[in-house]
């Protein structure tokens, strides 16, 4: 079931990159349906099927957590290289900056046991939530700083440009989602594990 699932979640996938591909680069892009057929790919059909797998995938898994875990560090890690892809290093910013930083400490958060603890438990939940905003901010302050390559070779590249941002945002918006559950799901086990070494105590002293 998991390989079917692979196998046509990786067919959309690339039936959607690539006549996207060819949308962009051989038809007219002022044309109404080209531009609503773009869009819905970028803020939808990628991003969703990437950001959404998981709640099929992680089905029958021996520890579906840590699964969640792995899976939200590749995605996490995916939206940092399109961001890359998209704007020169020396042109994030601060937002960018703060983007990257806080992508880099979720994946290590996800990779490690340190959100068990008190303090990783609530700071790994402020972080997800910074790096929405942070992911905002570097769209909204990296508009004029992309990669000169996107602006120079013509309007099939720059609308690239474009369809990566689209998709590096919403995935960045959509990820939070899995995140956020990730967090929900970890706060569930805390509770239980505070309960269970409450009774052993209760045990311990009858």
């Amino acid at each position: 079931m998991r390989k079917d699932y692979l196998r046509n979640a990786s067919a959309i996938l690339a039936f959607s990159l690539v006549s996207s591909g060819f949308m962009m680069f051989s038809q007219n892009l002022e044309k109404i349906w080209v531009y609503i057929y773009l869009k819905l790919i970028s803020f939808g059909v990628v991003p969703a099927t990437i950001c959404f797998s998981w709640l099929y995938l992680w089905r029958n898994e021996p520890n579906p957590f840590r699964f969640l875990s792995n899976y939200n560090s590749l995605t996490q890690a995916l939206f940092v290289i399109l961001n890359l892809i998209r704007v020169p290093i020396g042109r994030l910013g601060f937002f960018g900056t703060a983007y990257i930083l806080l992508s880099i400490a979720l994946i290590l958060v996800y990779l490690t046991n340190w959100a068990y603890s008190k303090t990783g438990f609530f700071l790994s939940g402020g972080l997800i939530l910074l790096n929405v905003v942070f992911a905002f901010g570097l769209l909204m302050t990296t508009f004029e700083h992309v990669h000169p390559f996107f602006l120079d070779a013509g309007p099939g590249l720059m609308a690239l440009s474009d369809f990566i941002t689209e998709i590096s945002v919403m995935g960045a918006l959509l990820v939070a989602s899995s995140q956020l559950y990730w967090h929900e799901i970890l706060n569930k086990r805390r509770e239980q594990e505070i309960i269970e070494r409450i009774f052993a105590a209760l045990d311990a002293e009858d």
